[in-house]
This record gives structure tokens, sequence and C-alpha cells, in this order.
């Protein structure tokens, strides 16, 4: 019996083989395309970007059912004494209204279980660590108010920054938050944008020419906030693998590294971004 069960969502772009690794256990979102509806880790990853590219008709991402989030809980509790999910911010996406809807019928059914939610405030390589975080701290034997501690901490200490090649996804999902202007003036000016997603919602950092200027901003926005501590780090990229492993080169030039990984973009994050989005997160050891 394990004390605490880790759950996070596929907004986290964890790949299958690392929460495996990891003994976290994703719930994945549903997509909708041509009025059918798909779990995101069914859909085919070909057809979905070859109809966001077209910026028609444009397939929508919604979060999973009460009853689905409820069954994930069921089934954990079986070997576990206590469940934490964590989900990507509130502010993008319903999931973490869902799963405390989930956790009240839940405590009712399981009342042995101890059941925990709590919003990361970020999303995509952010969440990837708090979620990774808070496997490590499970495994060391943590209960659940310890894990749920760290988990909080290290939501204040994240940096989450995210440059997708264009706003327009974006902004056409209602996402765009405090960087709504640079979505509007991308559409008369070529530029590239990078984005913070701090406090659950978008902000803007730069506006830069090239892709490679932006990962140099990455780069230097680490450096201002790690200093010259080791770091904890995540890429996730949409179809761009090469300037994913540039970025990477450029922060190992950097820091010393306690972990890196490497994701590639999963359906939520492709519908919301598109191809050649690269997307940093990172926090420094003590």
């Amino acid at each position: 019996m394990n004390k605490v069960a880790v759950i996070t969502d596929t907004a986290s772009n964890m790949s299958p083989e690392i929460a495996r690794k990891f003994n976290i256990n994703l719930i994945p979102f549903h997509i909708i395309m041509d009025g059918k509806d798909y779990l995101d880790t069914e859909i085919d990853m070909e057809d979905l970007y070859a109809r966001v590219d077209k910026k028609e008709n444009l397939p929508t991402m919604t979060p999973f059912p009460v009853g689905e989030c409820l069954h994930a809980f069921q089934e954990v509790s079986q070997g576990s004494e206590a469940i934490l999910y964590i989900s990507a911010s509130s502010g993008f996406t319903a999931a973490y209204t869902v799963a405390m809807q989930a956790k009240e019928i839940a405590q009712k059914e399981l009342s042995k279980t101890t059941i925990e939610v709590v919003d990361s405030r970020t999303g995509g390589s952010g969440l990837a660590l708090i979620a990774l975080a808070a496997a490590k701290a499970a495994k060391q034997g943590k209960n659940i108010e310890e894990v749920v501690e760290q988990v909080n901490y290290l939501i204040q200490r994240i940096t989450h920054l995210t440059a997708p090649d264009t706003l327009f996804y974006l902004d056409k999902g209602g996402r765009i938050c405090q960087a709504k202007s640079w979505a509007e003036a991308q559409q008369v000016s070529s530029f590239r944008a990078l984005l913070e997603i701090a406090e659950g919602v978008i902000k803007p950092v730069a506006r830069v020419k090239t892709k490679k200027q932006i990962m140099e901003k990455m780069v230097s926005v680490a450096k201002e906030r790690a200093g010259n501590k080791k770091i904890h780090a995540a890429i996730t990229h949409t179809r761009a693998p090469q300037q994913a492993e540039e970025l990477k080169k450029m922060l190992l030039s950097q820091f010393q590294c306690e972990e890196f990984y490497v994701f590639e973009g999963l359906a939520p994050t492709a519908i919301h971004t598109g191809q050649g989005l690269i997307d940093l997160g990172f926090y420094s050891g003590d």
C-alpha cells in the first residue's frame, strides 16, 4: 500500500514512459473534432495537425467529465492511502473544478482515502515538473500533507516560459490573457513572442525577430532567476525537436541540471499553440 498516489492530466505533456517510470497517473482530456469526441490519447496526431494548420474549423478541447475523474480516483485508491491530483491552471481549463466535484463524491464512497486537489497555476513543462516532484516525494514515503506542502512550495518557484510560433491559437482559444494586444499586433507585424505563465495567466515577456533570440532570452531569464544554482528543467515542443535540443544544449552549457526532460506536446497543447512551440519550465535547487 502506497502512502500517496499522484495524478495529473495530459496538459502536462508528460510522456507515458516517464509517467510510468515515476508511477504518475495521467487523465486524458477530450478532443472534439468534426463533432466527434475523442480521448486525446487516442487522437491521430497527423490528422490533428493537418486540421490545426488550416486555422479553420479548429478542433477544441474539453476536460474529462466528473465520472472519468472519479473512476481514476477509485482505481488508484485500491493501492494508496491518499490521492493527490495536480491540475493544469484553472485559468485555462475547468479540470480543477471537475476534480473538486469528483473529490466531493469520492470522499463519500472512499471514506478511508484522503484526496487532495491542487491547482498548479501553470501547465505544460511547469506542470510536469511539479507532478514529478510530487511523485518523488511520494516515493520517499512522505505523507499527503508533506507532498502537498512540497507541491505548493514549488508552485511559487516554478518559472514557465512559452514561445509559440504564432499567438493565433492561444487568442482563438481565449487563453491569451495579458498578451491580447500582442496577438492583435502579430497579425500585421512579424515578430516572435516570448510569454510567461505566472499566477495562472499568460503574461508577455519579450518580442524578438527570430526563434534563436527567443531561446537566448529564455536562457537569460533562467540565469537571472536561478543564478549559479543547479536547476530542474523540462522542455516541451510541438514538432520542433531540433530547436528543443538546441535550447537544451544552451541550458546545459550554462547550468548543472538535477534533471532534464524533453517532451513532445500532446493533443491539448497542439490545439492551443500549433506547430513550432518551444516551452520551458524550470526551478532552481535549494
